[in-house]
């Protein structure tokens, strides 16, 4: 039933955090109303917090530097040490790594920052190169890491920003 009426129904209905559908059907007014028969589903509603800055929800909010540059450090000395340069999965393991970053840095307990995640992997073959970057934010509660990895076939340059967002 509920395959059947998400097929029907596909522009009017809301998923809630526990996978139930929440029908509206159009009034003649142009209203929004609940179906009839979705009167036993709860929705749910989120208050706002009016935390607007890190320090609202603790010490270890704040975006810190050392411990993202710690995840960093280890994570690419794991993936990358042993690596040859390939330049058919170069752009695989830039992907990969990158992935593997967000969920180590995730699991510091960074829920309210978005984090931006930028990997280069490239050949090392004595040429000189320089990654640079600007941003425009908060100084007061954004921040970024950096880690640069080398050894005889390839280098690598992680970045990782972390943006708070309300």
């Amino acid at each position: 039933v509920r395959s059947i009426l998400s097929r029907r129904l596909r522009k009017n209905f809301v998923w809630t955090s526990n996978c139930n559908i929440h029908l509206l059907f159009q009034t003649a007014h142009g209203s929004m109303e609940d179906a009839p028969f979705s009167s036993g589903l709860k929705e749910i509603v989120y208050e706002n917090t009016y935390i607007t800055e890190p320090e609202g929800y603790g010490d270890g909010a704040r975006f810190q530097r050392s411990k993202v540059q710690a995840v960093l450090k280890q994570v690419l000395k794991e993936r990358m040490e042993k690596q040859k340069y390939d330049p058919v999965k170069g752009a695989q393991i830039a992907k990969q790594l990158a992935d593997d970053l967000r969920e180590k840095v995730k699991l510091l307990g960074y829920d309210r920052y978005k984090l931006v995640i930028q990997v280069t992997v490239g050949q090392k073959i004595g040429q000189a190169m320089r990654i640079v970057s600007r941003c425009l934010w908060d100084t007061n509660t954004d921040n970024f890491a950096s880690e640069y990895f080398e050894n005889e076939s390839l280098y690598c340059v992680c970045q990782v920003y972390g943006l708070y967002y309300e």
